[in-house]
Formats: C-alpha cells, structure tokens, sequence
C-alpha cells in the first residue's frame, strides 16, 4: 500500500556533518503513515539512498528537512521545493516525485536564457510548485546515468544545478536539423535505455502527414489535394485544375519558402514568400516561373498543393490553430482555438512569425451566418481532435501535444493546412487567468501519465 502527501521540502541547514543522511518528518505524517523504524529508503529519480529517520512536533505538517550531505546525495537542489512525497508501506521507503523535464535547444540571454521559451518555462515552473510537482530545463548537456545538469526556477531567476533524472520528457527541441542529429539521436537511446519515457518524438513533414490522414474517411474530404514536386509536369496537373497552387517545402515552418501560382489577366504570377518578404515575378506561360521554383526546389523537397479560396477580413486571408492535448485515457481534448489574420493583404501565409495577428476564433467567422458559424464551431474542434488521434496512433513514438492548422473556404468547408508537432507557445493574449490553457492541459497530461 502506498500514502502520498504534498509538502515543502526544506533543506537542513543547521546540520554541518557533511555525511549525515538525515530526513526530518513531522509527527503528524509519521503517526498517519505508521513510520516507526528508525531508518528507510529514501528514492528520487534514479538514485536511492538509507536515511535516518528522526521525526519531529511541529505546528506545520507538511514540511520535511533534508540534511545538506542527502541533498547532495540525490541531486536536488539546496532550495525549498514544493514535491509530492510518497510512502510504500511494504517496502519500508519513501519517494520524491514525479519530476518533469523540458528538454530544449532554446538560447537566450542571461534573463531569457531560453529565449522566446523563458516566460513559458517560467509559467510552467510555477504552476508546477503550485501542484507540487518537480519541474526542470534540460538544455541537451551530456546525460549522465544518474543525474541530469539542468536550470530550475528559484523565484526570482534560474539556477544551474544537478538534479534527479525525470519521470517524463517533454520534448522541445524546435531545430528539426538538430532533432535528425546523431547527438539527439544517442541521447533518445539513453531515455529508452534508461527507460524514461519521453513525448513529441520529432518533426512530421508535410507529406508524411498527408499520407498518414489520407486513408481515413472521416478526414479526407478536408485535404487538399497533394502531389510531390518531381518535375514541372506536376505544377502543370496542378494548375490545370485548380486556378491557384501552392508550393511548400516538406520541411518548412513559420511559412518560409511558399510559392503561391495564379493565373489572372491572362499571366502567371508567382508569389514567393522569404525572409525579405514577399515576392512576385509574372510570366505568359507557366514554364517561364519554373526556373526560379527549381533554383529553391533543387535544394529541398516541395509539395504542390491545391489552393483554397480563403475567407478574408478585409482583404487579409485567415486561417485557424487549433492546440491540441492528450487528456486522460489517452483521448485527444481542444485547448484553444484562435484565429490568424495575415499582417496585410498582400500576405498570403497568416503565420505568426510573419506577422499574423492573433485574434479569438468566432473573430476569424464574422463574414459567415449564424448557421454557418455554429456549424464550424462544432466541426474543426472535432476534425482536429481527430486528426490527433491519427498522427498519434500512425506516427512512432508518443505525441502528448499537438498544433492543428486549418482553413475554412468562403463556402465554409474546412480544410487541413498543417499538423504542427512542436506548436509555438507564443500566447495568444486573451487568458486573463496567471497560467494559460495549454500549461494546466500539459500539467494534467503529466500527472495521468505518471500516475
């Protein structure tokens, strides 16, 4: 049988043997968990240790000392932290944890060490100690097989430490390079080797995706059709049956590198969105764009897509992410929903990194009537929780997060843009609550896993 408790782990200062393994409990946890020997097993993450027991009055019962030397000896932070305690009866021990670690490529500076991440590590750590949960930043330092070199929030800034290997990784790694590397992929080996589960396994690049949906009858209707970009008899199909194409890399994010080809007043135009912005170039015949397609195309793998006829505020195209979270029982459940209106109406991607402005959902629907309204409402949260539910069980490994972008054509039919397996975690804004949706929809996901 095992009892659990939340408390306030406190380091022992008073004591200055520096060998002494001592745990301090209070009378009123001791009496309720029947605790009578004078020494246990005392376990954190991987490392376990005999400590003496020494109980104690107290006024408060939820606060338990550790001597600096077990400190040390588990890797935890000399700190006060808030941790969930558990007693196994039957084996004579006690347990910290769990303990969550996001893992992350992300740099910053000294005050956003992780860079855009910093305010939404910082949230989920202090949503964390509100829960009594363990939570630290691994930032890919070489793994050790009993401690892992990680940076902990000690309220007012972040702290470089030793701490105890993770009961879940929650994977952050956002440079898809870096995720296909030999370093990432020997230190995915360890977690399995070492049996620490670990979730967003990697990229899905958009064909992958496509694939993946395109069998299900329940989604299919709402992709676009797709082809690979082999050659310019592609892009000519294409074009020859719907009067706008886009073109995007299989691996492309922040919609960077999108080609968009339409025919109007009797010339091709391609527009071509870069990191200096948007470009356009015309041409009378089709094959007269393809040279500048190719000299991109040539150096990554392309799609072609069919365009859809978004709807517009005026003028500016609008699309939708869906964030989507695993609940308990392993069911897909909606976070949020936001609309992404293009910077201008020359944009043609609504991509937050290009400028989109983030708006709430039923904002991104005011052109539509009330039937029309409320029939979207209730199907996108439904396709994209079904869309989940597909990349989770055909994709390898396991996804606990995912982002769903999708469009909604002027005659109100949805459509799939994008699966997104590390969704951005810029906040829309709109919560007036101190943690957003999709912190306490991640902490809840933690404590079913690890339960």
């Amino acid at each position: 049988m095992k009892h659990t408790e939340k408390i306030i782990l406190q380091p022992n200062n008073e004591i200055k043997n520096s060998t002494l393994l001592l745990l301090s409990i209070p009378e009123t946890i001791a009496l309720k968990w029947k605790i009578a020997k004078p020494s246990l097993l005392f376990r954190c993450g991987a490392l376990e240790e005999v400590v003496e027991v020494q109980v104690y009055r107290t006024s408060s019962s939820h606060t338990v000392y550790c001597s600096p030397a077990l400190l040390t000896s588990l890797s935890l932070p000399k700190q006060t932290i808030p941790i969930t305690l558990t007693f196994f009866d039957k084996l004579n021990m006690l347990s910290l944890g769990p303990i969550l670690c996001l893992a992350t490529n992300a740099k910053g500076s000294e005050l956003e060490p992780f860079g855009a991440y910093t305010s939404f590590c910082r949230e989920v750590a202090e949503y964390c100690e509100e829960h009594h949960i363990l939570f630290y930043v691994y930032t890919l330092k070489p793994w050790n097989e009993k401690r892992v070199k990680g940076m902990i929030w000690n309220q007012r800034t972040w702290v470089d430490s030793d701490l105890p290997k993770p009961s879940l990784i929650y994977n952050r790694i956002h440079s898809r390079k870096l995720e296909k590397s030999s370093h990432i992929e020997k230190l995915k080996m360890i977690w399995r080797e070492q049996n620490i589960p670990y979730f967003n396994e990697s990229f899905l690049n958009k064909w992958e995706v496509h694939q993946k949906l395109l069998p299900y009858d329940e989604v299919a209707p709402y992709l676009p059709e797709t082809i690979l970009l082999e050659s310019f008899d592609n892009i000519q199909y294409m074009m020859s049956n719907y009067p706008t194409v886009y073109l995007k890399p299989l691996n492309g994010s922040q919609g960077k590198h999108i080609f968009r080809i339409s025919y109007q007043d009797q010339l091709f135009q391609l527009d071509y969105s870069s990191f200096q912005g948007n470009q356009t170039i015309t041409s009378k015949t089709l094959s007269g764009l393809y040279p500048t397609i190719r000299a991109r195309s040539k150096l990554v793998p392309y799609l072609v897509q069919q365009g859809i006829p978004l709807i517009e505020i005026e003028g500016c195209p609008v699309d939708f992410r869906i964030l989507c979270l695993k609940d308990s029982g392993e069911r897909w459940k909606v976070i949020s929903a936001v609309a992404r209106i293009a910077q201008s109406k020359e944009q043609f991607v609504s991509n937050i990194a290009r400028g989109a402005l983030l708006k709430k959902f039923e904002e991104g629907l005011i052109h539509f009537d009330e039937a029309i309204k409320k029939q979207t409402k209730r199907i996108v949260p439904e396709l994209a929780c079904e869309i989940s539910q597909i990349i989770d069980r055909e994709s390898d490994g396991m996804f606990g997060e995912l982002g769903i972008d999708l469009s909604v054509d002027q005659e109100g039919h949805p459509w799939i843009i994008e699966v997104n397996t590390k969704p951005s975690k810029t906040s829309d804004g709109s919560n007036s609550n101190r943690y957003r949706p999709s912190v306490k929809a991640l902490i809840r996901f933690f404590k079913w896993y690890t339960s």
